[in-house]
């Protein structure tokens, strides 16, 4: 199968209509705009549970982004799971990753009960929530199959 696939095309779009929503949401709330002009500056990883160096966070952002495509091609394709799960993921790991190349750190403004967030970290939580659903619900029916399949034989 070639890199560029009609699946593989969508998923990029989807991706980059998150990164740059993301982008102009935090431009905009960097301006005052949804904020009134404050906003913090997140320097930590994963709702602050990982912390470390802006070069560190970037190249483990990379790589994990890097390997959880990989892992999610080949669940989309053996499972059926649309490509709007992974896209979202991707591109918004993506926006917070710009944030970190170019500030060191991501711009959060939108407040939680949790925690201080962004449109990206909702992407990827959303991604995530969505493929583990998926999985959940295709997994079950593929086995049923796989078993009538061996029995019929």
């Amino acid at each position: 199968m070639g890199p560029f696939t009609a699946r593989r095309t969508t998923g990029l779009l989807i991706a980059a209509l998150v990164v740059g929503v993301d982008q102009v949401s935090k431009i905009l709330a960097s301006q005052g705009e949804l904020t009134g002009g404050f906003v913090p500056r997140n320097p930590e990883y994963a709702f602050g549970i990982v912390g470390g160096s802006a070069p560190a966070l970037i190249a483990c952002a990379v790589l994990v982004l890097a390997a959880f495509l990989v892992v999610a091609d080949v669940l989309a394709m053996r499972f059926g799971i649309s490509v709007v799960t992974p896209a979202l993921v991707a591109g918004g790991t993506i926006g917070n990753t710009l944030d970190r190349i170019r500030l060191g750190s991501v711009r959060d403004f939108l407040v939680t009960p949790w925690a201080i967030v962004n449109l990206a970290d909702f992407a990827v939580a959303a991604g995530v929530i969505g493929l583990a659903i998926a999985l959940a619900t295709r997994m079950p029916k593929l086995r049923a199959q796989q078993l009538a399949t061996t029995s019929a034989r």
